[in-house]
């Protein structure tokens, strides 16, 4: 009994030891990370914003407090417990005891001995601070020229310039040998980068393979307890067919292009197509005849035109009907004489053939001779 207890204490501290590592973003390997059911990347955003918004909360308690008016100090009980006023190094107004007072200036001391030398010098004018820029200008040149030749780069011409180059940027030495250690440096780290990968990718191919393989085994001894109890080969691979599920459809690019054609549908065999925007609609041709013959009833005949435009219209339309019947026979006339032209014509081409029949005689003679 104790020793299951202690077991499972066991256990239960590697599981916490495991715990705070997968809340920390500590995983063990990338593949593991899909396995578990608890977003521990979305556990560390929030434990991030937590801290986010703690650190909002405090700085608005210390603005608020700060806003407020300062209470009345009361007496000191011993002259080292008294409040005095003081600055720092970075300008700030400060309150504390005067017992602490001594040892708040020294480390004031110590950060500004350590913070970088900042330059005083703000009461140069112009033509000085480009005097010593140009001194500095000759001297990085003199040193340049002492180098020996080779290749240039683009840290020797920078000039210091304000420009931010981003985290991709390197900033290599300007010393050509200090710059090749750092060259090979970082050639190391890529190749060690590029190992783990090829390392990474041929333990997730082992890790299938032995899946694979164990699957594999499994289907086997299946098959085997299955044949013992006689039931047949085919229903067994379709139970495993439906376990794993179809293979994924692989999208097939069909270049050619299908035409559609379209048959008109008819509600009634011969009638007229009526498309879907005409429904509904009401048509009015043939209409503006019987609407005018109306009108014309309805008119007072007093205002009607006089009855001679009636019979000048049917004498100007029976005209044209008979000159186009008297123009019939003329085309007919000419047809004849056309035909009798393509007699002739014939008539010629029997006689050219006649000649071209003399000419072939002739040259049958010629040849003879």
């Amino acid at each position: 009994m104790v020793q299951n207890l202690l077991c499972s204490r066991k256990r239960l501290e590697e599981k916490a030891q495991l715990y705070e590592k997968m809340t920390k973003g500590d995983f063990p390997d990338e593949e593991t990370e899909e396995l578990y059911l608890v977003d521990f990347a979305q556990k560390i955003i929030d434990k991030q914003n937590e801290i986010q918004d703690f650190c909002q909360k405090e700085r608005k308690k210390i603005e608020e407090e700060e806003r407020t008016p300062s209470l009345p100090i009361p007496a000191p009980q011993n002259p080292g417990e008294e409040w005095v006023d003081y600055v720092d190094s970075l300008g700030r107004s400060r309150r504390c005891m005067k017992k602490d007072l001594s040892e708040l200036l020294k480390m004031d001391k110590d950060l500004q001995g350590k913070k970088p030398i900042a330059q005083d010098k703000t009461l140069l004018s112009e033509d000085m601070r480009k005097e010593m820029q140009r001194q500095q200008w000759e001297q990085e040149e003199e040193e340049a020229l002492k180098r020996p030749m080779g290749p240039l780069h683009y840290e020797n011409i920078r000039d210091n310039e304000a420009r931010q180059l981003g985290v991709g940027y390197f900033s290599f030495a300007q010393d050509e040998q200090t710059r090749q250690k750092q060259m090979d440096t970082l050639n190391m780290l890529r190749d060690q980068t590029e190992d783990q990968r090829v390392k990474r990718e041929r333990l997730k191919a082992k890790r299938k393979a032995m899946l694979d393989a164990r699957l594999a085994k499994l289907r086997q001894k299946k098959m085997k307890q299955l044949k013992g109890e006689g039931v047949e080969l085919e229903t067994v691979q379709d139970e495993e067919e439906e376990m794993i599920g179809p293979e994924p459809v692989v999208p097939v690019e069909n270049k050619k292009v299908e035409v559609v054609v379209q048959e008109r549908k008819d509600t009634k065999p011969g009638a007229p197509h009526i498309r879907e925007w005409d429904r509904g609609k009401e048509f009015t041709l043939g209409r503006w005849s019987k609407v005018c013959d109306n009108l014309r009833n309805e008119r007072d005949p007093e205002f009607a035109p006089p009855s001679f435009y009636a019979s000048d219209q049917r004498m100007s339309e029976k005209s044209r009907n008979t000159k186009w019947k008297q123009g019939g026979p003329n085309y007919r006339s000419q047809g004849a004489t056309s035909s009798g032209l393509a007699h002739d014509y014939r008539s010629q081409g029997a006689t050219s053939s006649g000649l071209a029949h003399d000419y072939h005689s002739r040259g049958a003679t010629s040849s003879g001779l």
